[in-house]
């Protein structure tokens, strides 16, 4: 009985360890894009700073060393500073710890994605526990939460990239909508590259028009964060349910 609950026991391994069929993985990053949505609107209007889209990170930072703008919150640059920092080192430890093991393996997109949802909820808690203010910018307490809501969009971009669609980068819609515009193919009936990409800023769109009428609420931002960790949790779950990429 102990030598055939030992032959059993390994099975998991090879299941968790196997690189997935990346042919339907495009479905998980369009949730990712109204993840990215919902949390980049609650968190500029709480406080004044995206935690995905850092184009726009990049130009308060700008600002701010310019002084500008002259009513503008005084820790404005530094939580930009911070959320780009943050959000690179998420895309590079990410990156660094799943190479060697296989960034499409079952088992490294559900432990990232797993810690991507418990980052956000960690954030939801101290802000419905008041550790972190809710609306209120110039609290230096704010700088606990950006960390932990921007690194994990660094994380969501490198996962996007390693799955091969770069059509879907998660977090930002420049290149999208210059490559919607710009396609060829555009008036073609069966064009999946350009349905993505629609698909993609709809649902940025989707996600911050509810990120938006959430944080109109009271306990509005915490609300999106449970939400946006929710569905990241569910994701990391969802990816152990792929099928094994063919040899």
């Amino acid at each position: 009985m102990a030598d055939g609950q030992h032959q059993k026991s390994p099975r998991f391994h090879p299941y968790l360890t196997a690189t997935i069929d990346t042919h339907h993985a495009d479905l998980p990053l369009l949730a990712c894009c109204f993840v990215t949505g919902i949390i980049d609107a609650g968190a500029y209007n709480a406080w004044g700073t995206f935690m995905g889209m850092q184009t726009g990170n990049t130009i308060f930072l700008a600002l701010g060393v310019a002084g500008l703008p002259k009513n503008g919150a005084p820790l404005q640059w530094l939580r930009s500073l911070l959320a780009i920092f943050s959000f690179m080192l998420g895309s590079l430890i990410s990156s660094a710890v799943a190479r060697p093991f296989g960034t499409t393996r079952r088992l490294s997109l559900f432990i990232s994605f797993l810690l991507q949802g418990l980052s956000i909820l960690l954030a939801a808690i101290f802000i419905t526990t008041d550790v972190i203010p809710e609306n209120n910018s110039n609290s230096s307490r704010v700088l606990i939460g950006i960390p932990l809501l921007a690194w994990q969009f660094g994380a969501q971009v490198a996962a996007s990239r390693a799955l091969g669609y770069s059509e879907i980068p998660t977090t930002v819609l420049t290149s999208v909508y210059n490559d919607l515009a710009s396609d060829p193919k555009l008036w073609t009936w069966k064009n999946a590259k350009r349905n993505r990409r629609a698909a993609a800023a709809v649902m940025v769109l989707v996600g911050g028009i509810c990120g938006g009428w959430l944080s109109r609420l009271r306990d509005g931002f915490g609300i999106v964060l449970w939400i946006g960790g929710a569905i990241k949790v569910i994701l990391g779950v969802a990816w152990l349910s792929f099928g094994e990429a063919a040899l």
